[in-house]
């Protein structure tokens, strides 16, 4: 590796030990110079970088790296454009629920649950974006603490929802557990759209 920055500003190379990609990002996490802030893109050579399935890092080895270029943003930066974009990702998940509800409806079980489970492992991805987001910010009940009791009451609920859904699935009570789909859920998902905005402007 030839060149490394972080933010535009130029490291010397050496300083960061690693065999592959992936151990050199998180040595360079454990780095005085991101201290605080955590890594939003990485450009290899000129390119983006971006994990197609987990771990694929470790497949880059560092005698292939020429060039490597990160920009990294606060914790509290990340916080707040999450809630920003939230409600397009929540968009998403209510786009893909209708699909799984009728596959569970018509018996459709193998399709409905490879959905399901694909569905579920992106809202528990949402919810501990939700969770990092409230510790970062630390905002929501010193400042709005209205809204910041809404969403505490928000995620109680989701995380019963949840429950229900799981339950649902193990006794394999698929008409069910499509009508908690369809109206629990898709309930808390919109009212959650909602409520992200507020947030987002009571972090400035």
């Amino acid at each position: 590796m030839e060149i490394l920055t972080i933010d535009g500003r130029e490291m010397t190379p050496t300083e960061i030990a690693g065999a592959n990609l992936e151990e050199i990002l998180l040595n360079l996490m454990e780095h005085p110079s991101t201290s605080g802030r955590i890594i939003c893109s990485v450009t290899v050579n000129g390119s983006p970088y971006s994990e197609e399935v987990p771990h694929a890092a470790l497949e880059v080895d560092r005698s292939s790296i020429e060039t490597l270029s990160l920009d990294t943003l606060t914790l509290e930066d990340m916080g707040l454009n999450f809630l920003k974009t939230g409600p397009q990702y929540l968009a998403t998940l209510l786009e893909a629920l209708p699909r799984i509800v009728e596959s569970f409806r018509i018996g459709d079980e193998h399709e409905a649950n490879e959905h399901f489970l694909n569905f579920l492992e992106a809202l528990q991805l949402l919810m501990s974006m939700l969770e990092q987001t409230r510790h970062v910010l630390n905002l929501w009940q010193g400042r709005d603490g209205e809204n910041g009791s809404e969403l505490t009451g928000y995620l109680d609920g989701l995380v019963e929802v949840l429950n229900t859904l799981i339950s649902l699935q193990e006794q394999k009570d698929w008409i069910f557990l499509a009508d908690v789909l369809e109206y629990e859920l898709a309930d808390s998902l919109r009212r959650l759209a909602d409520l992200l905005p507020g947030l987002s402007k009571g972090g400035h």
